[in-house]
């Protein structure tokens, strides 16, 4: 199961060192679109949510009816000891996560001194082997994690990873703020520092600039040859006034202003060759003033996915259920209700 460290900004961990003797090069991607419907809220296209159209909070799937995900053509160049990974998305999937126009969705170089140390710089998402990435091939919920939706998702500096022997690694980074991609003129010359430890399977980070900071544990372990679990805790912390370094907007012109706790189940279970089922049950506590609610807000989302692979075609049929302990989102007729239940139907073509 490849879902393990969701380290948050800079640790460098899970990486494999080179062992090739002759340089690689390789073209790899994905192609994805759904079709999404709400069932207890409207589907005209109206809001659902006090957010306006943030949807039911997570990123990337929240319109009705038809439409395009990603689509994304990964290039590298892997040696023994130098490489690069150039990493182009483009569709609605990609505007969201980098902004609009922007094709480049990572792009970085790494140097593996030796056999036991490896240098890396550029600008990279969730680069040790989150439980959630941007593409839609790489995950097997389609819908996103408030955790992935609202925290650490674009990280631009240097990394420097550490094979410490008996599975033990370290990781340690310089970085922009948390999600300031382009330059560092938009936080007043802050920079974040991080560290992580991971054991086989098992890890913890952090990262921290001057007004926000992250908590990650992370672990996955197999229960038999066909069901798997993968845990996940994370702290987000954006204190008061920390929205100028937590660039995630909320709709409106509106921040998360003070954090939020996440945790997260992943069980999985194969019952054929071709076909798994797999829920995640997160439950989310974002921090007193989110959303306009004044005394915070609380979000369980269970998501019950099936993956039925054709070849190099995945189908993902979902179900996702968000209830909270406000009444944030409208029903059908649109009055303030406490939960919101959607259906996706995905199709992703990997290559």
């Amino acid at each position: 199961m490849k879902k393990l460290i969701t380290i948050l900004s800079l640790a460098v961990v899970g990486f494999a060192f080179a062992q090739e003797q002759e340089p690689t090069f390789t073209v790899s991607g994905s192609i994805d679109a759904y079709f999404r419907t709400n069932l207890t809220s409207s589907n005209d296209g109206g809001v659902n949510t006090i957010l306006g159209e943030q949807g039911d909070f997570s990123a990337f799937n929240n319109d009705s009816g038809f439409s395009l995900g990603m689509a994304n053509v990964n290039f590298s160049y892997m040696g023994e000891k130098v490489g690069f990974v150039a990493d182009l998305a483009m569709g609605q999937r990609a505007n969201e996560y980098n902004g609009e126009g922007s094709i480049v969705n990572e792009a970085y170089m790494y140097w593996n001194v030796s056999d036991k140390v490896r240098l890396q710089m550029g600008r990279f998402n969730s680069w040790m082997n989150p439980n959630e990435e941007l593409s839609a091939a790489k995950n097997f919920h389609y819908s996103m994690s408030h955790m992935f939706s609202f925290s650490a998702r674009n990280f631009n500096g240097i990394t420097a990873a550490f094979d410490l022997g008996n599975d033990w690694g370290l990781g340690l980074g310089l970085m922009n703020p948390v999600n300031v991609i382009e330059g560092n003129q938009n936080a007043s010359g802050a920079y974040s520092i991080a560290a992580g430890f991971w054991k086989g399977k098992s890890g913890i980070s952090f990262a921290s600039s001057k007004e926000t900071s992250y908590i990650d544990f992370n672990t996955a372990f197999d229960v038999s040859e066909s069901f798997s679990v993968a845990l996940n805790a994370h702290i987000a912390d954006f204190k008061v006034g920390g929205d100028a370094y937590q660039t995630i907007p909320l709709g409106g012109g509106v921040y998360l202003h003070e954090g939020f706790k996440s945790i997260s189940a992943y069980p999985q279970y194969k019952t054929s060759d071709n076909l798994s089922w797999g829920m995640r049950l997160e439950y989310m506590m974002f921090d007193m003033g989110a959303f306009y609610v004044e005394d915070g807000l609380n979000v369980f989302s269970p998501t019950l996915t099936a993956n039925y692979t054709v070849g190099a075609l995945t189908i993902k049929p979902e179900l996702r259920l968000d209830a909270a302990s406000e009444d944030v989102f409208f029903d059908n007729d649109g009055a303030a209700a406490g939960g919101l239940t959607a259906f996706n139907l995905a199709a992703v073509y990997s290559f």
